[in-house]
């Protein structure tokens, strides 16, 4: 039976918070668990349902993948970490522009979603370009200046202690290169409640004084989320 609208409708609002899911199955090599409220309340639901909700065909309509994926320029065979892939939303986007994804998540669960998405005839020459990685929830598990840039949708306000993951992410990124940060604005529709969202002020003061050579804030391209631009 297909899922009913009102259902889509609660699952979208639980979910399209986050796609790293920093909570699922977590084994305790990968680092401390990561409980905090915003994580609870999106795995209220099962990863079924979340996936469904990752892949509304209705989510392109205020996410715009596509604009987003531009803020880093053309990403033909550049490297690209996204950071929170969940059930692929972004990563496969990016592949199909040419670039080489690191497809990070902390949950096993999610991994397999992308690695039978992949399987399909339609999408298996996708399979070259992306590389699953599982990682911890404080770690982006980066190699120095390993990428060329990191992508963060609806995942960093899930993010404990934000500063010191930023260092380690920032130390993954060639110089030149961009961590951009894709996050719910307060008092809009969709997302989480504001009670757990990451208001834009908050985030630009967590990561000043890094090791950016440039930061930007973008509060125009999307209608319900703000961008955060670091320019290594």
């Amino acid at each position: 039976m297909g899922m009913k609208k009102k259902d889509l409708i609660y699952i979208l609002t639980v979910f399209l918070v986050f796609e790293l899911s920093l909570t699922c199955s977590y084994g305790q090599d990968e680092g401390k668990h990561n409980d905090n409220e915003a994580n609870q309340y999106m795995h209220t639901n099962s990863i079924e349902s979340l996936v469904n909700a990752f892949d509304s065909p209705d989510r392109a309509e205020w996410q715009q993948p596509d604009k987003v994926i531009a803020v880093f320029g053309d990403v033909n065979q550049q490297k690209i970490m996204d950071l929170g892939a969940g059930s692929g939303y972004f990563t496969l986007r990016l592949a199909a522009k040419g670039a080489k994804v690191i497809a990070a998540d902390v949950d096993d669960s999610f991994q397999d979603v992308i690695r039978e998405k992949l399987e399909n005839e339609d999408l298996q020459e996708l399979s070259a370009n992306i590389e699953l990685r599982k990682v911890a929830y404080d770690d982006p598990n980066l190699g120095s200046q390993e990428v060329n840039g990191i992508l963060v949708v609806n995942t960093w306000h899930h993010i404990d202690d934000r500063r010191s993951y930023m260092k380690k992410a920032i130390k993954g990124v060639k110089d030149g290169g961009k961590i951009v940060i894709v996050d719910f604005k307060l008092g809009v529709p969709g997302g989480p409640p504001d009670s757990h969202r990451l208001g834009l002020a908050d985030a630009m003061k967590e990561i000043e004084n890094l090791d950016f050579a440039e930061i930007q804030a973008d509060t125009l391209l999307l209608e319900r989320q703000y961008i955060i631009i670091g320019v290594k």
